[in-house]
C-alpha cells in the first residue's frame, strides 16, 4: 500500500516526547504544523457550562434542529442539506466504506485522509495533479467512481472558481459519478455561496455531488470534533445501506459550536487579521535567510520553500518549540513546508526562531 503523507497537528506526539509533563508541554509548543484559525470566536465559557450541566445528563437531538438551522444561517443552506458528523476525517472514512468505489480519482496535493480512505475501499486509486486536469481521459470513470477535489487545496492554499472546475463538473455529469467537494478552507477567503460549490447543489445533476466542509479549523476548535456534509436536500438519507451513527457529536460540540456561529464579528475579525498579518508574515520570513521563497495562497497558511533541507530544519524548530509541516510527501520535494499564519506574537516569535537557527545551521542552494 502506498504510503500517505502524515497530517499536522501531531502536538501529543511531540509533547510526549518533551521531559516535561504533558501539559507543560501542550501550553509551550507554536504548532504551525496545523493551519487553524488565529482568531478564536467570542465564548462565554460560563454559559456552556451551564447549559452543559442541563444537556449533558440527556441523549442528544438527533435531529440536531437548532445547529442545523445556525449552520444553515451561515452557509445558505437549508437544514435538510446538512449532515454533521464527527469530524471530516471521520466523514471521508464513513464516505469511502459506503459508497465502495470501483475507481477513485483524487486531484493532487491532497489531505492524507482521502488518500487512505481510497487506499483502503477503492478497486482502484488514480491521482492525477490538479493542473493536469484538463489532459486527463475522464472515459475510465463509471457511476460507481468517486472523484475528489480539496478547493482551495493543500499545501499551496490555491483556489480554483467555479468557473474553472466546469471540465470536473462536465465529467460527473456526464458519467454520473461522485464527486466530493472538500472546501474546509474556503472560508477564508469566502462564505459566499457564490464561491462554493454549495451553491450548485439544488441542481438535478448534483444528486451525488457532497461538499465537506470542516468547522473546526475555521471556528480554532480542532478538539471539537465537528465537521459537515452538504448535498442536496435528503440526498444522503435515501441510500437504505448507508448507516449513520445516531448521535454523531456530543452536547458539548454543540453548545461550542453555537456560540461560535452567533458571534456577529468572526468573519470580519478573521479576514481583517489574515489581509494584514499574511502579508507582514510574507515580508518578515523573505528576510529570513533560511527562507528561498514564499507561496502565499489565499487561505490561513503559507507555502515556504527553504534553503535548507526540511528534514534538516524540522528538529532545529523543535528544539524552539515549534512544529511545521513537511511538504515533501506532498509531492513537492524536500525543500518545502507549510507553515500556518498564526497571531502577530506568535509568527514574530517563529521568525526570530528562524534567525537563531540561521546563525549555525549550513544553508543549502537547491
Amino acid at each position: 500500500m502506498k504510503k500517505v503523507p502524515q497530517h499536522g497537528g501531531q502536538v501529543y506526539e511531540f509533547a510526549r516526547s518533551q521531559p516535561h509533563s504533558l501539559e507543560e508541554s501542550l501550553q509551550s509548543v507554536l504548532d504551525f504544523s496545523a493551519s487553524i484559525n488565529p482568531i478564536v470566536p467570542n465564548i462565554d465559557w460560563i454559559q456552556l457550562i451551564h447549559k452543559a450541566q442541563i444537556t449533558i445528563p440527556h441523549y442528544p437531538d438527533q435531529k440536531n434542529e437548532l445547529l442545523k438551522r445556525a449552520i444553515g444561517k451561515r452557509f445558505e443552506l437549508s437544514p435538510e442539506q446538512i449532515t454533521l458528523t464527527n469530524g471530516i476525517s471521520s466523514a471521508i472514512m464513513s464516505l469511502f466504506s459506503m459508497i465502495r468505489p470501483n475507481r477513485t480519482l483524487l486531484f493532487t496535493p491532497i489531505y492524507s485522509e482521502y488518500q487512505r480512505a481510497a487506499q483502503l475501499h477503492s478497486q482502484q486509486v488514480i491521482e492525477v495533479p490538479q493542473n493536469q486536469t484538463t489532459e486527463f481521459d475522464f472515459s475510465v470513470l463509471t457511476d460507481q467512481s468517486v472523484m475528489v477535489l480539496v478547493n482551495p487545496n493543500t499545501p499551496q492554499g490555491q483556489y480554483q472558481s467555479l468557473e474553472s472546475l466546469e471540465p470536473i463538473f462536465r465529467a460527473a455529469i456526464a458519467h454520473n459519478c461522485w464527486l466530493l467537494i472538500d472546501e474546509s478552507f474556503l472560508p477564508f477567503i469566502s462564505l459566499s455561496s457564490k464561491a462554493s460549490v454549495r451553491s450548485l447543489l439544488e441542481q438535478a445533476v448534483a444528486k451525488k455531488w457532497i461538499v465537506l466542509q470542516s468547522l473546526t479549523k475555521y471556528y480554532a476548535c480542532p478538539g471539537v470534533r465537528i465537521g459537515t456534509l452538504f448535498s442536496a436536500p435528503n440526498a444522503l438519507d435515501l441510500h437504505a445501506d448507508w448507516q449513520w451513527p445516531s448521535w454523531p457529536i456530543s452536547m458539548l460540540d454543540e453548545q461550542f459550536l453555537l456560540q461560535a456561529l452567533s458571534d456577529p464579528n468572526h468573519d470580519q475579525k478573521t479576514h481583517d487579521f489574515l489581509k494584514q498579518e499574511r502579508l507582514s508574515f510574507i515580508n518578515a520570513l523573505a528576510e529570513c535567510d533560511l527562507i528561498e521563497s514564499v507561496e502565499s495562497g489565499l487561505a490561513n497558511f503559507l507555502f515556504v520553500k527553504t534553503r535548507v533541507a526540511v528534514a534538516q530544519l524540522t528538529p532545529a524548530l523543535e528544539a524552539h518549540n515549534i512544529l511545521i509541516r513537511d511538504c515533501q510527501n506532498f509531492g513537492s520535494g524536500e525543500f518545502y513546508c507549510r507553515v500556518a499564519i498564526k497571531t502577530t506574537e506568535q509568527n514574530q516569535q517563529f521568525i526570530k526562531s528562524l534567525q537563531n537557527i540561521s546563525n549555525w545551521i549550513q544553508v543549502q542552494h537547491p
